[in-house]
């Protein structure tokens, strides 16, 4: 089995400000989901593979739709995290301090994250088994940043052999076999 994990292409996307208050980090995190991508050129066909899985968030859905010429079957299981504030305290702190405390905050299933990390690995091991049922297939995932380091971890320990960035680069291919 392969599989072929895509990070969307770049979201064409700008902060405005250096430092937000939560609700104004929360109201930058809106913008990011509603912008468009900035497209790379990327493309695969059905020659290349037998199925595409892609997240039903639209920056991964543009991706797919120009990188891949087949059949997509579009999956909440492979959403991005989402992060939020964690915590309402009136404090400004710059966007990475707030991606950061939500990442710890998600580590540890702290309430203020919308999905904690145990309900992130139940739903990359509901998607892992769902692929397994594709047995030596080359499957094409297109899928997120966050989302795809997590992944990638439960791949591993599910034996697949494969390497991937520290910081997964936008419309780039990884491959995993087992």
């Amino acid at each position: 089995m392969i599989l072929g994990l895509v990070r969307h292409f770049k979201v064409d996307f700008y902060p405005t400000k250096k430092i937000y208050s939560a609700g104004e980090f929360s109201a930058a995190m809106a913008r990011y989901e509603a912008s468009p991508v900035i497209k790379n050129g990327l493309k695969f066909s059905t020659w290349d593979w037998d199925k595409c899985y892609c997240s039903t968030i639209p920056r991964a859905i543009e991706t797919a739709e120009e990188i891949y010429n087949g059949e997509k079957i579009f999956t909440d299981l492979i959403v991005e995290v989402p992060v939020a504030p964690f915590t309402d305290r009136r404090i400004k702190l710059p966007s990475f301090l707030w991606h950061l405390g939500g990442r710890i905050a998600w580590y540890k299933n702290h309430s203020s994250q919308p999905e904690g990390r145990i309900d992130t690995l139940q739903r990359i091991s509901q998607f892992i088994k769902e692929v397994e049922s594709c047995r030596n297939s080359k499957i094409l995932v297109v899928t997120h940043g966050f989302f795809m380091r997590v992944f990638v971890e439960q791949l591993i320990k599910n034996g697949f052999k494969g390497n991937i960035d520290v910081r997964p680069e936008n419309g780039k291919l990884y491959q995993f076999t087992r």
